[in-house]
């Protein structure tokens, strides 16, 4: 999943072009990865834990700290209070399940923990000051600057993550300034961007890669220089901890082997099942793709692939794939996709074709396939829908590993959330929410509102 690439206007008024380098960003997230030191100790550990999940010392750095984080002065940190009640519940909706916090990477544990604090009606005007901006200050806040630096920023999903940063930040009284850019998708520009921020300043860069490994150096120059970088969603998978303190990323194969297994369910274990991919070629889905077969073939060898297409990550494609699949006159009960929002457009195909969609089992998720997958059943064209979280929140934990990191704890350099499928169920679609809204955002509903406008 490309999360968000594809063109399109939204209730924020924004309109986007397809990423003309989107597959670099969609690799294997489990690989890669370089030796790692544990998790900040402070963390929280598991449910039940008392309630300072977020509190780390201004210690000099600890051991197992990139280089970088010997130069930093010390920093006094500000514990903040959690209430398991609280946190238990957020874990529980960003991943739409019931989720254990022993099961969950400490590290996400901690930065969920900070989510939970209520913010001031002044900190969230100041928020929405620096959403809509490029820069901004932050009245009491510290020194360090933090740069949200993003391959492209224009879309409903983007921009809403770029709050989710925002908002993690206002967690930290170090941090007194925010910038932010967006490359549009090009590399040079995005490459010109990081070495800006570090230029102006800023100690802590996070954001969406979607150019992989082509950043690598990028980022390393960065570090060296004396920042900490964190990326969320899009993996660089040959970066060791001298180039990105922490990737926050899922692991691709597992996702693949859930999605065969979700198939194998709602198919009885008998029947012809179809993937649709993004842009040609792309490491995510051939990842995907290779892992979700392996598990049918050692576990449900009675479901079987027959028809795969490339979509780009848009409606449009979405549809021709659609298009392909039906004049084969070979029905599938199943598609296996790696991105919700152009699904509506899918489902849409099917029923001027006069046919029965069949079942989606999706990554990611989008009001206006709720609406649709709502308003069908009880109908003859009524299908099952599986999908996962919206991973908006991710980006708050690339937030919380910088900050870690400039404090001097040790991090992991590749953090894997869960991505598990969950089935839909009616209520999820909100009328008060633009299509394309991912329902596991943070973002408190007075401010979203107004982004929203």
């Amino acid at each position: 999943m490309n999360p968000r690439s594809h063109k399109r206007s939204s209730r924020f008024g924004l309109t986007t072009n397809i990423a003309l380098a989107a597959a670099f960003a969609l690799t294997i997230a489990a690989c890669g990865s370089d030796a790692t030191t544990g998790p900040a100790a402070t963390t929280a550990q598991s449910a039940g834990t008392a309630t300072t999940a977020a509190a780390v010392n201004s210690a000099a750095p600890a051991a197992g700290a990139t280089a970088a984080t010997a130069s930093q002065p010390a920093s006094t940190d500000s514990a903040v209070k959690v209430d398991d009640a609280a946190l238990k519940a957020l874990i529980n909706k960003v991943f739409q399940q019931d989720m254990k916090p022993a099961d969950v990477d400490p590290l996400i544990v901690e930065a969920l923990g900070r989510a939970t604090v209520q913010l001031t009606s002044a900190q969230l005007d100041t928020a929405y000051t620096c959403w809509k901006g490029s820069e901004c200050k932050i009245a009491g806040g510290g020194d360090t600057t933090l740069a949200i630096v993003d391959a492209f920023g224009g879309n409903t999903w983007r921009r809403i993550s770029k709050m989710e940063t925002i908002l993690q930040a206002l967690t930290y009284p170090q941090i007194g300034r925010i910038i932010s850019s967006d490359a549009n998708f090009d590399l040079p520009t995005y490459q010109s961007q990081v070495r800006g921020a570090v230029a102006q300043g800023a100690k802590l860069i996070v954001g969406y890669n979607d150019f992989g490994d082509a950043m690598v150096p990028t980022f390393k120059d960065a570090q060296s220089a004396g920042a900490f970088v964190s990326i969320y969603v899009g993996p660089a998978p040959t970066a060791g901890a001298s180039a990105i303190v922490t990737q926050i990323v899922t692991d691709t194969c597992s996702a693949g082997k859930s999605m065969a297994d979700v198939a194998a369910k709602l198919t009885g274990g008998q029947g012809k099942i179809a993937f649709f991919n993004g842009t040609p070629g792309n490491p995510q889905g051939a990842a995907w793709n290779k892992c979700a077969l392996d598990q049918l073939a050692a576990k449900s060898p009675g479901v079987t692939k027959t028809f795969a297409a490339d979509t780009s990550w848009t409606p449009a494609g979405a549809a021709e794939a659609a298009s392909a699949l039906i004049a084969t006159g070979d029905p599938v009960k199943a598609i296996l996709y790696d991105y919700a929002d152009p699904l509506p457009g899918v489902i849409d195909t099917f029923k001027q074709a006069g046919q029965k969609p069949p079942a989606l089992i999706t990554w990611t998720m989008n009001n206006d396939l709720f609406r649709v997958w709502q308003d069908a059943q009880g109908t003859p064209n009524a299908f099952d829908l599986y999908y996962t979280n919206g991973l908006n929140w991710v980006a708050r934990v690339s937030v919380t590993a910088v900050m870690n990191a400039f404090l001097g704890h040790p991090n992991k350099a590749v953090v894997n959330y869960p991505l598990p499928f969950v089935p839909a169920q009616k209520g999820m679609y909100d009328k008060s929410k633009p299509g394309d809204f991912p329902g596991t955002a943070i973002v408190p509903d007075a401010l979203l509102a107004k982004m929203i406008g």
